[in-house]
């Protein structure tokens, strides 16, 4: 009897996503509402000059990305799993980033106007390729001694949706914590973790975000409260667990920046401890 013949492999092809501009598995058709300037800005910056596919009648909402309410339209690109995730995210990141700014000149700078704030890494995004080198991530914010020029001091944020008494664990990519005690290293200043709760704004069909609450950690304090490090399994990375207890109420930094005779605390635990161990592999 005559063997079966195997029917030849089908061809499958996917997609292109237009942040790495290579076809992938899970590269599906996502919608945005953007406004036309922040469209623009995506097509430009990230997406290699390619537009969206498909763009829907304006209406009034907030955009994804700038969380102004303005016209906004319905866009579409391909993207994969991961660039969504990072591109939903960065409008909530804005909004972050622009609290902390906020606080730190309400509550510091109009009594210390010495210690200015600069933002180092405003959150946007960037074309990633395979060759780019993962793990290399400037420090978000600097704080500068407008009286001798120096940075004193760095600030990480850390967005999410959860406030941290809702916690079990706070979680950070070891790739995270490897970028923070680099830039502290490079910097010779001691780095803050401000963890920024921001929640959606619902406008249907649209939606912005809104922060509701600020809470800060220091390097010492979560070295002091590392408890492992574990396998994300949704993308394979490490990531460094902490007990909750690192954190305090954001209310409380302004006095704990500084000591009993007007310096920086933390500024002087660094110069006579040095750089914590943030994590531990077994």
């Amino acid at each position: 009897m005559a063997k079966r013949r195997a029917a030849p492999a089908v061809a499958i092809e996917y997609p292109t996503c237009v942040r790495h501009a290579e076809p992938r598995k899970d590269v599906r058709l996502r919608h945005c509402f953007l406004c036309d300037a922040c469209a623009e800005k995506w097509t430009v910056e990230a997406f290699d000059g390619n537009r969206s596919l498909w763009d829907g009648q304006p209406l009034k909402g907030y955009c994804l990305l700038c969380n102004a309410h303005a016209d906004v339209r319905l866009r579409t690109w391909f993207l994969c799993d991961i660039c969504w995730r990072v591109a939903a995210s960065i409008g909530r990141n804005h909004v972050a980033e622009k609290s902390i700014v906020d606080w730190w000149q309400e509550h510091v700078e109009r009594t210390h106007s010495h210690l200015r704030i600069e933002q180092n890494d405003a959150s946007s995004l960037r074309p990633r390729r395979k060759t780019d080198l993962s793990g290399e991530s400037p420090i978000d914010f600097l704080v500068r001694d407008m009286r001798s020029g120096k940075i004193v001091l760095a600030l990480e944020n850390k967005t999410g949706r959860s406030a941290i008494r809702e916690m079990s664990a706070f979680q950070l990519d070891v790739s995270d914590c490897d970028c923070i005690l680099h830039d502290v290293r490079k910097l010779n200043a001691p780095a803050y973790l401000i963890h920024a709760q921001v929640l959606e704004v619902w406008e249907p069909p649209t939606w912005g975000f809104r922060a509701v609450g600020l809470w800060w950690a220091d390097i010492y304090s979560m070295a002091a409260n590392f408890r492992d490090v574990r396998t994300r399994q949704d993308e394979q990375r490490g990531a460094a667990y902490f007990k909750k207890a690192a954190f305090h109420e954001m209310s409380e930094l302004a006095a704990a920046l500084f000591d009993a005779d007007g310096n920086l605390a933390l500024a002087d635990r660094f110069r006579t401890d040095g750089i914590p161990t943030l994590y531990k592999k077994d």
